[in-house]
């Protein structure tokens, strides 16, 4: 958790002085100074616990430079100005303001300035096996006009969460912004290509149309044709955009050959235009004159598009008015093999339309229900997502509807790894109890999701050696009759510990019972005695107060006042563990056990002597009344020959 002192991932400090630069996407930077240092030009962007940052590069931490792009150096927690605790990346200060929208840029700056110096940062962020995924004006920055640009940070939110749609290719507009996933390298150049129009024009592209008629546009017309109509363009930049904005990623220019843009604009590749239907097919009264503009109606009307399916209008419009035989009969495959493997009706629409999409268009996206979203950015798309993209999220785990996309599409198939991540996916859905579900699939997809729940107080939690300090702290102000873990806390950490840490957790169905309790102690005692924050007196306290070391049913009180005062000493010093020890003592356990079990017996035996003597009492009784006549009797006569004695005495 933040320090004190008021650092930043423990080395760096705000500094107030310096104005914070602006980002987009409601990200919030400061200027850091750095002691060991002070020399360098820092800065601190504030992460969203909304928004996870991207983890292959923020947790990579290498701090290895990336020419004209700006990389994560550290990460880690702290304070704003205001004192609120944040996770924080730090990175190199940007080298000035945004480049913007306004000044048309001349030919010779758009190559030098811009082009140049992003495809070297591109290359270098391929060679790491990296995309950036927010190329846009308002992400790109300058020293002052006419200097080399520096591509701005893109790894503190889920790729091309926060892009424009129109900087992104149409497979990738038509997704949820933030299930667009990692994309290409082909991708970052599209957004370039965009880019570098946006700077030759001195305006937005297709600023007239909102973002699904854009996407429509690009569809219908090609994206170069779309975004260039009835724009002024040199024949070197034309030529160079042509390829930039290819409808297919692999026509694309390298960003290794866009440094040498001679080169990009002779190798510039011929693709052949979409071939179009003489006659429109209309799904739910979208009209499609191509493959891909079906592919996109199918995907948005779905319920209209599976009466045609399975009628066979979709296949026999592919080879009579779209002249293609081939993709009709490879449909035709899908829909007989599709309703062969699905004999639930319920699912068969759902998987039906998306392997169909997946089929007519290999560059298109995952479609569910009306949703698009990429297979490797479903895990972006759970987090702060409505019910309803939740639920279909889940069917398409449950469904393996991602490895079925893939298949489907045998274009990308080898391309993603969701072939075997999905099974661990259907596993943390499947698992019960409060460590699995929902909660459990979306802390494990997004390694860098803050916790989010409401017991931390708006503390930010990433990894889980913070969740108990941030817990301790909580307990200060918390209601104590609540447990210090809900459903939030417990899926956290079986995404986030070890597994032989949090293994019991998978064992318990709720926190209520004195047995789940104590696999709640004795994983926090664990995780303390393994991660070493220190004593936890506050969390100690607050598991006390909620009976999770309960000793009441203890049997003997002298043992229970002795364990009573242990536990106390034991949460007065922040020991989490010694109080599970102390209450999950067998050896104690057993001898509480057996001393009750001897004054038990002892109990029997007193009882079974009082019940003896209570049978036993009539014969006594009878006993002793003869017993007293015969006395009586006795001392009658002794006192009747008492009196004749004195009588004959005088």
């Amino acid at each position: 958790m933040p320090d004190e002192d008021g650092l930043i991932a423990t080395h760096y400090r705000i500094d107030p002085t310096t104005p914070a630069p602006q980002l987009e996407g409601g990200h919030i930077a400061y200027m850091v100074i750095d002691p060991r240092d002070p020399t360098q030009k820092l800065m601190a962007v504030l992460t969203r616990n909304d928004l996870p940052a991207r983890p292959r590069i923020t947790l990579a931490r290498t701090g290895v430079p990336v020419p004209y792009a700006v990389l994560p150096i550290e990460y880690g927690p702290g304070r704003d100005l205001a004192g609120k605790p944040g996770w924080f990346v730090v990175c190199d200060a940007l080298p000035g303001p945004a480049i913007g929208i306004g000044r048309v840029w001349r030919e010779g700056d758009l190559i030098a300035c811009l082009l140049q110096p992003a495809a070297a940062a591109l290359a270098a962020l391929q060679a790491r096996g990296l995309t950036h995924r927010a190329i846009n004006p308002n992400n790109v920055f300058a020293t002052a006009p006419r200097h080399p640009v520096t591509l701005g940070p893109f790894w503190a939110a889920p790729p091309a969460c926060h892009q424009p749609a129109v900087f992104e290719p149409p497979y990738m507009a038509r997704c949820l912004p933030q299930g667009r996933g990692d994309g290409k390298i082909a991708d970052d150049v599209y957004a370039l290509g965009v880019t570098m129009l946006a700077m030759a024009t001195g305006r937005m592209p297709l600023a007239d149309q909102d973002e699904a008629a854009a996407t429509r546009l690009k569809l219908e017309l090609g994206s170069y044709t779309a975004l260039t109509t009835d724009v002024p363009l040199s024949p070197l930049i034309a030529d160079l955009l042509r390829g930039m904005l290819a409808e297919d990623p692999e026509h694309r220019p390298s960003p290794q050959l866009l440094m040498k843009p001679e080169q990009a604009r002779a190798r510039r590749v011929a693709a052949r235009p979409p071939r179009r239907a003489q006659l429109a097919i209309s799904v739910g009264g979208i009209n499609a004159w191509s493959a891909r503009e079906l592919a996109h109606a199918m995907g948005l009307r779905p319920e209209r598009a599976f009466p045609l399916l399975r009628g066979g209008e979709v296949e026999r419009w592919l080879r009579r008015h779209l002249g293609d035989p081939q993709l009709g009969m490879r449909l035709e495959d899908v829909i007989r093999q599709t309703e062969g493997d699905v004999p639930d009706e319920n699912r068969l629409q759902s998987l039906l339309v998306m392997r169909c999409v997946a089929a007519i268009d290999p560059l298109g996206p995952l479609v569910w229900h009306g949703m698009a979203v990429q297979p490797d950015g479903l895990g972006g798309a759970l987090v702060g997502a409505p019910a309803a993209v939740n639920v279909m999220i889940e069917e398409i785990i449950t469904s393996e509807a991602a490895g079925q996309f893939l298949s489907a599409n045998l274009r990308i198939e080898k391309e993603f790894p969701v072939l075997e991540d999905q099974r661990s996916w259907r596993q943390w859905l499947a698992a019960r109890g409060p460590a699995g579900g929902l909660k459990r699939l979306m802390y494990g997809m997004n390694p860098m999701l803050a916790c989010a729940s409401p017991l931390l107080a708006g503390r930010p939690v990433i990894r889980v050696s913070d969740l108990l300090t941030a817990l301790d702290e909580a307990a200060a102000t918390a209601d104590r009759a609540r447990p210090p873990i809900d459903t939030h806390i417990a899926a956290f950490v079986a995404a986030r510990g070890e597994a032989t840490v949090t293994a019991g957790l998978r064992q318990i169905g709720s926190f209520a019972g004195t047995a789940e309790r104590m696999v709640v102690l004795r994983l926090f005692g664990q995780l303390q005695a393994r991660l070493q924050p220190g004593p936890l007196r506050g969390l100690a306290s607050w598991l006390v107060a909620c009976a999770f070391a309960n000793v009441e049913d203890w049997r003997s009180q002298k043992t229970r006042a002795g364990l009573q005062e242990k536990v106390a000493k034991a949460a007065a010093a922040g020991d989490i563990g010694a109080i599970a020890l102390l209450v999950d003592d067998a050896a104690s356990r057993e001898a509480d056990e057996a001393g009750a079990a001897a004054a038990a017996a002892r109990v029997r035996q007193l009882e079974e002597a009082i019940a003896g003597i209570a049978r036993d009492a009539p014969r006594r009784a009878d006993a002793a009344r003869r017993v007293s006549t015969e006395i009586v009797t006795g001392l009658g006569l002794i006192a009747g020959l008492g009196a004749v004695m004195r009588l004959a005495l005088y």
